[in-house]
C-alpha cells in the first residue's frame, strides 16, 4: 500500500469514527431530551426543545422543535441579532441638541431644543461612566458664552408615532418599571419611584415622585386595609399620571413605576443644571413660539454607548425598554419605512435579516422587540438555527456569545455546581407559566446551540429550572 493510499485510509477511518461519535452523541442527546420532557411536572406542558450542531449545521436532538411557543425574554436574542446585523456593532444612537432662535451677545433669544433619536441609554444608571447628555449640553452652552436663555428647554419626539409603547403589551404591565414605554426621548431608564406612607388610621403622607417629574400627577385610588396589602399601578398618559390602586395597609412604601413623561424629566433636569451652572433660563412667552422651522444651530450631539455594549447590558439584565428601542431603531432607519406603525415595520426588518441568514422565519410570531408581549412566539428550531448562523460572526470585534451572560446561577440549583456554570452562555425568559432558555455551548467557542421553551407547566418554577439544569448537564457535561 503506497503512502497516498495509507493517508486516504487514515482520513476515511478518522471521518468514520467522527461520524460514529457524532451519531452516538446524537442518540444520547435525544435520550436526554426525551427524559426531560417525560418529567411528571411537564406532562401537560407545551414543551419545545432543540439542540443544534454549529459545525454540521443541523438539528441533532429535539422535541416539538418546529412548534412556535411563547418565548418571553429569549425573544431579545432575535432583536439583538437583527440589530447587530443591520446597524453594526459600533452603531451609536445620536441625539442632537440645538440652539433654536438667535444669539445676541451672551443671550440666546430662543430655546434649547433636544431632538429625540430613540436612544434608550440617555441618563441611564446602567452606564454611569458614559458621558451624560445634561452635562454635555451645559458645557456646550458655557463654551458658547451663553449666560441667559430667554426661552425654555424644549423636546422633539416626532421620530416615533404614538403610542410610545407596544400595542401588544398587556395594559397591566405598562405602569411597572419593566413595562416602561419607548418614546423618541427616553431618560433615566424611563423609571421613577413612588414614595409614601400610611399610618394606622389610614392617613397618607404626601406622595412623592423620585425624581420629580413636572406635570406628572399621582392619583390615589387605593383602599385602606389594616391587615391586607395588594397594591397595583396604572398609567394615564394623557394626564399624565401614575394611578395607585388595590389595597394598602399601614407602612412605608417605595414602588418603582414607569415614567409616563421622560422628556419632561430630561427638560427639567437640564433646566435645573443650567441654573446651577449660572445660565439663567427665563422661559419668556414671547420667544416660545420659535418652532422647528426657526433657524437653529447645532450645539452638541450626544452619542450613546456602542451597540455591542447596549446588547451586553440588555441581555444581562433582560431590559425590555432597551430591547424594544432597538426594534424601533431598525424600523425608522429602514429606507422603506413610511412613518406608519413603527413596531410592525421593525418586525419586517427582523424577518429580512433572518432570511439573509438563511433562517426560516415562518415559525416567528414577533409582536415586540423584548418578548414582553404574550402573543410573541417562536420555535426552538428557529432560535437555535439563528444562533448557529451568527456563532462565528464578529460585531465590532465581538461575537454574540461574548455578549451573552454566563449560565452561572441563572437556571436551577444543579448547574452552578458544575463547570457548565462558566461553559454555557444563555438568555433566560420568564413570565407567568412560561420559562425559557436559549444559548451556546461551549461559551468561548460554540459548537452547539440550544433552546428550551416551557409553556404551561404544572410543577413549580424552581422544579422546572432544576429539570432544565439536568438536561443541560446530560447534554454537555464532559462533552
Amino acid at each position: 500500500m503506497n503512502r497516498l493510499a495509507r493517508m486516504m485510509k487514515k482520513i476515511i477511518v478518522t471521518t468514520c469514527l467522527a461520524i460514529m461519535a457524532m451519531t452516538s452523541w446524537a442518540i444520547t442527546a435525544q435520550e436526554a431530551v426525551d427524559a426531560f420532557v417525560a418529567n411528571k411536572g411537564l406532562s401537560h406542558a407545551a414543551m419545545g426543545v432543540a439542540v443544534f450542531d454549529v459545525d454540521s449545521n443541523r438539528l441533532v436532538a429535539g422535541h416539538l422543535a418546529d412548534q412556535a411557543m411563547v418565548t418571553a425574554s429569549t425573544m431579545k436574542t432575535v432583536t439583538s441579532v437583527a440589530a447587530l446585523e443591520t446597524l453594526g456593532g459600533d452603531f451609536r444612537f445620536k441625539t442632537p441638541v440645538y440652539m433654536q432662535g438667535k444669539v445676541q451677545g451672551d443671550t440666546l433669544v430662543g430655546n434649547v431644543l433636544i431632538v429625540g433619536d430613540g436612544d434608550p441609554t440617555l441618563g441611564s444608571r446602567f452606564f454611569p461612566k458614559h458621558p451624560n447628555i445634561v452635562a454635555e449640553v451645559v458645557a456646550a452652552l458655557k463654551d458658547a458664552g451663553i449666560k441667559t436663555i430667554m426661552g425654555k428647554v424644549l423636546t422633539d419626539e416626532s421620530l416615533f408615532p404614538y403610542p410610545p409603547y407596544s400595542i401588544h403589551w398587556d395594559v397591566g404591565d405598562l405602569a411597572w418599571d419593566y413595562g416602561a414605554a419607548v418614546p423618541a426621548i427616553c431618560y433615566s431608564d424611563n423609571v421613577l419611584q413612588v414614595r409614601f406612607s400610611v399610618d394606622k388610621w389610614g392617613r397618607y403622607t404626601p406622595f412623592r415622585l423620585v425624581p420629580h417629574v413636572p406635570g406628572v400627577q399621582v392619583i390615589n385610588r387605593m383602599s385602606f386595609r389594616l391587615n391586607r396589602e395588594n397594591t397595583d399601578f396604572a398609567l394615564e398618559y394623557a394626564t399624565p399620571a401614575v394611578v395607585l390602586m388595590g389595597d394598602v395597609k399601614p407602612g412605608s412604601y417605595n414602588m418603582r413605576a414607569s415614567n409616563p413623561s421622560p422628556s419632561a424629566l430630561l427638560a427639567d433636569s437640564l433646566t435645573h443644571a443650567l441654573v446651577r451652572a449660572g445660565v439663567a433660563v427665563e422661559g419668556r412667552d414671547e420667544v416660545l413660539s420659535y418652532q422647528a422651522s426657526t433657524r437653529r444651530q447645532l450645539l452638541v450631539t450626544h452619542e450613546s454607548p456602542e451597540l455591542t455594549d447596549i446588547v451586553t447590558s440588555l441581555l444581562d439584565r433582560s431590559d425590555n425598554m432597551f430591547t424594544h428601542a432597538l426594534l424601533r431603531a431598525l424600523a425608522v432607519r429602514d429606507r422603506s419605512w413610511n412613518g406608519g406603525e413603527v413596531d410592525a415595520h421593525g418586525v419586517k426588518v427582523v424577518r429580512r435579516v433572518l432570511a439573509r441568514l438563511g433562517v426560516d422565519a415562518s415559525a416567528l410570531f414577533m409582536r415586540d422587540g423584548s418578548g414582553l408581549a404574550r402573543a410573541g412566539k417562536a420555535s426552538p428550531a428557529l432560535l437555535t438555527h439563528m444562533l448557529a448562523q451568527v456563532a462565528t460572526k464578529e460585531y465590532n470585534g465581538k461575537r454574540l456569545c461574548e455578549l451573552m451572560p454566563k449560565a452561572g446561577n441563572r437556571v436551577g440549583k444543579l448547574l452552578p455546581k458544575t463547570s457548565l456554570r462558566n461553559d454555557i452562555v444563555l438568555k433566560s425568559g420568564s413570565m407567568s407559566d412560561v420559562q425559557c432558555f436559549v444559548g451556546y455551548y461551549p461559551a468561548e467557542n460554540p459548537r452547539y446551540t440550544f433552546a428550551i421553551l416551557a409553556n404551561n407547566y404544572n410543577c413549580s418554577r424552581a422544579e422546572l429550572c432544576n429539570y432544565m439544569d439536568q438536561l443541560l448537564i446530560s447534554l454537555f457535561q464532559d462533552k
